[in-house]
This record gives structure tokens, sequence and C-alpha cells, in this order.
């Protein structure tokens, strides 16, 4: 039992003695020097207002299609013959070519035969013509010559006076004329020639069927002159205007060519907040353009002073940015004009403020920062 208490009373004794120790060599130890560290400034890239003209692009990409689109309808009746390009779809043509051309023998024939009775009456009123009005019998009687059974009918001569005019009513000579010069347009009617370069899109009626007054046999486009229709952001409409030049380009960059605005609509499309600018591109042989082609456009844009450009990234909340006060950091508002992909287009700031025009993490305003 006694062995117990003197190895109890030991080892209190060690444990004492250790903290003893432990304590008077803590106290030999010199405290370590606390640094305060100082204030170091934040550095923000800024660069002070300053406002200018400010040029920019606007791209779109558009399909483009031909200025016209027309529907040969035929005014006559008779079997459709060839022109002198193929009726077929695809099939190109030049301006004055005749496309198609309708049966119109038996009509030739009755016109000729119309001008040889016209001739006759002609022939049986000058002797009363000459007796009645001489003065003006030279004017008849060179219009009589001037008929001819195989050429249009000349214009008619200058009638003096009403006693002449309803001498030529009463022998019916005024009618037969008019009814005449409808004929020969109707005549025209048969023949129908390209007003422009282009081509056949559709074909309803070949060679050899029977054409009806208003029956559809073809349409045809004007691959000569084209536009590409691109929609433009409601924002970016009003620095668009008629007349202004376009840089027109495929979609691989490998072509280009020239434009001209030719209209803006003056509505929005309802799906896709934009209105639509139609563009006038001219083909030529050395590139070829064809009718639903995709090409991109791109506008040159320009705001005319008092405008400065800077990053997107260094707008936050819709219209603010940081600026440099007295190697402070401030929040300010200001006005955008223009908001493009990669920037922003803005004023409202006094010039000679400078703008940080990079984003800006974990900070606060009255920072006190340095430009560099």
């Amino acid at each position: 039992m006694l062995r117990k208490i003197i190895v109890v009373i030991s080892v209190i004794v060690i444990l004492s003695l250790s903290v003893l120790a432990m304590f008077y060599f803590a106290g030999l130890k010199e405290a370590p020097e606390i640094f305060i560290p100082e204030d170091v400034a934040r550095k923000v890239k800024a660069n002070p207002v300053k406002y200018e003209q400010v040029s920019y692009i606007i791209s779109s990409t558009g399909r483009l299609g031909s200025q016209s689109y027309v529907d040969i309808i035929s005014e006559v009746q008779g079997e459709i013959l060839a022109g002198n390009v193929p009726l077929k779809k695809g099939q190109r043509f030049k301006k004055g070519d005749l496309l198609i051309r309708i049966y119109d023998e038996i009509t030739d024939y009755n016109l000729k035969a119309a001008k040889s009775r016209f001739q006759n009456s002609i022939a049986n009123i000058l002797p009363d013509f000459k007796i009645d009005y001489p003065e003006d019998y030279h004017k008849i009687r060179d219009f009589f010559d001037a008929v001819k059974i195989d050429k249009p009918l000349p214009a008619l001569p200058e009638i003096t006076s009403d006693q002449q005019r309803i001498f030529l009513a009463s022998r019916n000579i005024l009618n037969d004329y008019f009814t005449i010069k409808s004929n020969e347009i109707q005549l025209g009617k048969h023949r129908i020639c390209a007003p422009f370069n282009g081509t056949f899109t559709e074909v309803m009626l070949e060679v050899g069927s029977i054409a009806n007054p208003g029956s559809r046999l073809a349409r045809i486009i004007n691959t000569g002159m084209l536009e590409l229709e691109v929609p433009i952001n409601v924002t970016d409409v009003k620095w668009i205007n008629k007349g202004d030049k376009v840089l027109v380009s495929s979609e691989d960059g490998s072509d280009e060519w020239t434009g001209t605005i030719i209209r803006k609509a003056d509505y929005v499309d309802r799906s896709t907040q934009s209105v639509s600018v139609f563009i006038s591109v001219i083909n030529n042989a050395d590139h070829l353009l064809y009718e639903g082609q995709y090409l991109m456009a791109s506008f040159d844009g320009e705001i005319t002073g008092n405008a400065m450009e800077i990053p997107r990234r260094a707008v936050f909340n819709n219209n603010m940015v940081y600026v440099v006060n007295d190697s402070t950091l401030r929040k300010a508002e200001i006005n955008i004009l223009k908001i493009n992909q990669q920037s922003m287009i803005f004023n409202g700031l006094d010039e000679g403020v400078h703008v940080v025009v990079e984003p800006l993490i974990n900070v606060v305003e009255g920072v006190v920062v340095e430009i560099y």
C-alpha cells in the first residue's frame, strides 16, 4: 500500500515540474514583431472621356431574291408555239428574246383583210374630199399612200375642222381606223418577248398546248437585278439610309459585291422585332449570284460627334460605369447610343473624366484606386 502511494506522489511531482519548466522557457522566448500592412491602391485601367465621331459595322444575313417576278398569262386563244428559247424550267434568256408564240396566222390574215377594206374606203372618199376640202386634200392623200397591208397603220392626219371630222365619221373612216389599231394590239399579244435578262422558274403549259385567255403559261424572274432582304435590329435601323452603299459577301467570305440600299420597311416584324432592309445587287459574269442564295451584308454606321466607345464588359446594371475621381472609385450613369457585340457607344459624362474600361470584381464605391 505504501508503495502505491509513493508512485502516485512521484508522478504528481514530475508533472508539476514539467509544467513549471514549460512556463519558464516560454517566458525566455521573445515575442515576434507584428507588421501592419499599409493600404495598397488597386490598379484599374481607365481612359479619359473624349467625344468624337464613331464608326462601326452593322452585319446581318439575308436571302437573295429577284427584283422582278413576272407571271406570263395568255390574253388570247391558240396553240402554244416554240419561241427563240426552249420553254423549260431553268432555261435562261436575254432581254428581247421571243419566249412564247401563240398561233396567230388567222388573226394576221383577218387584220390584213381589214386594212385592205380600209384602203378601199379611203380611196372612195378622196374625190369628194378634194372638192370639199382642197386645202387639206394632200394630208388625206399622203395618209392613203402610207397605209400598207403588212405594216402598222400610220397616225391619222390632223383634222382641222368639225366639218372634216363629220365627213370622215359619216364614211366610217374613224371607226375602221381605231378598230384596226385595236386588232394590231391584239395581234401583238400572240408574241411574248422577254422584258429583261432572266430565267424560267415555272412552266405551266408546254409547247403544243392550247392557251386560253387568262391561262398561266410560265413564271420568269429577273436574274440581272437582284435584291437582298436582311433583318436589322430596331435600334440600328435609324443609322441606315436609302442610297447607302453596302458590302455584300458570301457566307464564307470568298466573294464580295457592292450593293445599294433601295428601301427599308416602315414596320417591325413581330416575330423577330426587326426591320427589313432591301439591298440592290447587280449580277455579273465573274461572280454569279443566284436567287435564293444566303449572303452577308455589312453596313457602315456612323455617329457624328459627341460619342465614345468602350468595351461592353465595362458597363454594369444596364447603363452604369465606374469613374475615377481624385483617385477614388465612383459610380456614374451614362447615356447609351448604340450597343455592339463587343462594345458600347455612349455619352453623358463630362470630357476629361477617367472612365474605367475593364470589368471590376469585388470592388466597392469609394475605394482608392490607381490608374494604369
